[in-house]
């Protein structure tokens, strides 16, 4: 069996989801959102690889998917929040056993953010209408706050607020539907800005005191590659995998 051990961590939220969904792309339509404790960690990934063999090589789940097996796999968030680990499920078929959904499904797969110190739905993995290719959108709910929020600073003039906000944004993972929405927030800023404060429907301004906070944003989508795992020459010393993490935790609590 292989060693939950050697599972390798993600360096980051935004390579979480690249994972997932390159994996969904792939065929791997079924899946299952949940947390572990993250004391419990490795005994959860052990027992999913023994009840769904999450853990095998490239190589091993091609000949389960051509012997007609159903192939799974598991993603761990970044890193644990809260005392708890969030992870996504997915397969090729539904898993005996777990209660999965379809991403095809009238209820997409949804991933969490740690927000307001607790892990919550945030972003959602749909196909692009124009393009057909999977991409993560902010779900609906949180895509409302976050307009509402920078719409509410505008319109009050809190250009302080409006900064942070807006540069906030600018650190979202830029998938091609966040990238969409959050350009949507922008000019729907940009607009009231126009006609509260210059009268201008176009939304035209001279220097609008928070315009600075747009200079570091994304000029276009992520590329479709994005580095996955974590490196030690860029990374430092974070831990690279799942019993790394766990030997760092274990010495801390010592």
């Amino acid at each position: 069996m292989p060693d939950p051990a050697d599972y390798r961590l993600y360096r980051s939220q935004t390579a979480v989801m690249a994972a997932i969904r390159q994996a969904v792309a792939k065929g791997y339509r079924y899946y299952l959102v949940a947390t572990t404790p993250e004391e419990k960690a490795l005994g959860a990934v052990a027992k999913l690889h023994e009840r769904h063999r999450v853990l095998l090589s490239p190589e091993a789940r091609r000949a389960r998917k051509e012997a007609g097996l159903p192939v799974a796999q598991l993603f761990l968030g970044p890193e644990p929040r809260g005392g708890v680990w969030p992870y996504v499920l997915v397969a090729t078929k539904r898993l005996e056993g777990e209660e999965m959904r379809s991403a095809e499904g009238k209820v997409p797969l949804r991933w969490v953010a740690w927000r307001n110190e607790a892990w919550l739905a945030t972003y959602e993995l749909r196909k692009d209408g124009d393009t057909g290719r999977w991409t993560w959108y902010l779900t609906e709910a949180f895509y409302r706050e976050l307009l509402e929020e920078a719409l509410h600073y505008a319109r009050k003039g809190d250009w302080p607020r409006l900064v942070g906000h807006l540069k906030t944004l600018g650190n979202l993972p830029m998938f091609g539907g966040i990238f969409h929405q959050v350009q949507d927030i922008r000019r729907r800023v940009q607009k009231l800005w126009g006609d509260t404060h210059l009268r201008s429907p176009s939304g035209q301004w001279k220097a609008p005191p928070w315009r600075k906070a747009l200079e570091d944003w994304p000029k276009r989508p992520l590329a479709a590659s994005v580095y996955l795992y974590v490196d030690p020459a860029v990374d430092g010393d974070r831990p690279r995998t799942l019993g790394e993490w766990w030997e760092a935790r274990r010495k801390e609590g010592a």
